[in-house]
């Protein structure tokens, strides 16, 4: 400890003097719980804290990223259905083209909609409105699609059902 200039100043009062030191206690005992048999589990020592950390097995690692692909394509599917349909929707009412929000939306999903362009003619009903079938059919296609990818990422993670 150092020495204090000022013993009586309210300030500086030592802790020790305001709480008393707690006596050293026992370590608490730690319980080991044993690992069930039928778990695969590998553990890989920390140098650095120590701890035990617990690794996947290679399949259930292989599982996820699939896992995670499929929501990516869930996630990339609804977002251009969503695109899709503000453009069916917007044309539908007569947005129009000078707006800068619909002019995006427009250059955007033009590129999406080239496969279809020619397929059938859209009934213009006003000078901006347009009844698009291309836009209605392409949703249907990119839809079926997506939920034909998303089928092949399961049924590649899934393990093969047994033969009767």
């Amino acid at each position: 400890m150092r020495n204090n200039p000022y013993p009586n100043d309210p300030i500086n009062i030592q802790s020790t003097d305001i709480i008393p030191p707690l006596p050293d206690l026992p370590p608490k005992p730690v319980q080991q719980v044993p690992q069930p048999a039928t778990e695969i589990t590998s553990y890989a020592e920390n140098v650095d804290e120590g701890e035990k950390i617990q690794q996947e097995p290679p399949g259930q690692t292989l599982a996820y990223v699939f896992g995670k692909v499929n929501d990516f394509l869930q996630w990339f599917a609804i977002v251009l259905e969503i695109a899709l349909f503000l453009r069916f929707l917007f044309k539908l009412i007569g947005a129009s083209p000078d707006n800068i929000f619909a002019s995006f939306l427009y250059a955007l999903t033009t590129v999406i909609l080239l496969p279809f362009s020619n397929l059938v003619t859209n009934p213009s009903l006003h000078v901006n409105q347009a009844f698009e079938w291309t836009t209605l059919i392409a949703m249907g296609i990119y839809a079926l699609i997506f939920w034909l990818i998303r089928r092949l990422v399961r049924i590649s993670i899934t393990p093969p059902k047994p033969e009767e």
